[in-house]
């Protein structure tokens, strides 16, 4: 408009086929300061178009590149625990495996949280975690527990359900709003059942009746201000503890760590016996501060103490 002095219409017409390079076909005729203008419009126009074009592949190798990595990093867990929903349920079961050092990978279908877990470096898919192919990409048939965080029973409980289908040796956690469907879950394979609003309330009624024994309880188990933890370990075959008991073990003597419970056949045994006999496959429950837990552990699966040093 302002070198030929074209209508509005022509000018647009014009600058339209020649960015997007359709040529002149039905046109004006150009002076000089028109063709030079023309040339200088073209050479713009191109280059931005590619330019623009080159951002968009390469966001896109870049989005193709990470899910590929993610999914690779995915299929080499074994152990690991699958986490439902990143919720708040979610993100404090998750902070909890973080400390601990423990293998996770997160289902969630809601593409805001799941954008939320990618940047802060988590291993999470896209997808609904009722979903038998969605579980199956979390590698459910390697992993040895879930965790369903969902809010809605009917969906933790359909989560159950696919995961006992999927792998019958895992181990099913699950939440329940609603405290009439805590029997459901369980039939549907659920290991345990945590209602948030049942526990809340013994633990707001704890707090005030045995206040210090609700912050030891945070200590143990929550606080890493402090060098103290409670920790569940299982008795290997080859572990020199088989068939000694409690009092011959030396269990305190050796790893500095205290037996608070053993869970043998089913059977949870608090403040047990000096006399008990340990068999394999017992889990202990043991207090201690982090390196006599791991030379608990470390006792637990070794048959002779010379192994240890």
């Amino acid at each position: 408009m302002l070198v030929e002095h074209w209508k509005f219409l022509d000018a647009l017409y014009m600058t339209v086929i020649t960015v997007t390079t359709v040529g002149y076909g039905e046109t004006h005729a150009l002076s000089d300061s028109g063709k030079i203008y023309t040339i200088v419009l073209i050479l713009i126009g191109a280059g931005i178009v590619l330019y623009v074009l080159s951002d968009i592949v390469e966001i896109f190798l870049e989005l193709n590149f990470g899910l590929r990595r993610m999914k690779h990093r995915i299929v080499k867990l074994v152990g690991h625990q699958i986490v439902c929903g990143y919720g708040r349920t979610g993100q404090e079961v998750t902070k909890h495996f973080r400390q601990n050092k423990i293998p996770f990978v997160i289902v969630e279908a809601d593409p805001e949280r799941v954008r939320k877990a990618e940047g802060e470096g988590l291993l999470v898919l896209l997808g609904d975690a009722s979903n038998d192919e969605v579980l199956l990409d979390a590698q459910i048939e390697k992993a040895s527990g879930i965790v369903c965080c969902l809010p809605d029973d009917t969906a933790n409980t359909f989560i159950a359900l696919s995961a006992k289908g999927l792998n019958e040796a895992i181990t099913i956690v699950s939440r329940a709003a609603n405290p009439g469907s805590e029997a459901k879950l369980r039939r549907a394979g659920a290991s345990m059942v945590i209602s948030p609003y049942v526990i809340c309330g013994r633990r707001m009624a704890t707090a005030v009746t045995h206040p210090l024994v609700t912050e030891f309880l945070d200590v143990v188990m929550h606080s890493s201000a402090y060098d103290l933890r409670m920790e569940q370990i299982m008795l290997d075959a080859r572990s020199f503890m088989i068939g000694l008991t409690l009092k011959d073990a030396n269990i305190k003597q050796t790893s500095g760590a205290m037996i608070l419970a053993v869970n043998q056949s089913g059977k949870l045994m608090t403040n047990p016996s000096p006399e008990l006999i340990f068999h394999e496959g017992d889990e202990l429950i043991a207090l201690g501060t982090e390196q006599e837990l791991k030379t608990l552990a470390a006792l637990a699966c070794k048959q002779k103490l010379e192994e240890l040093q």
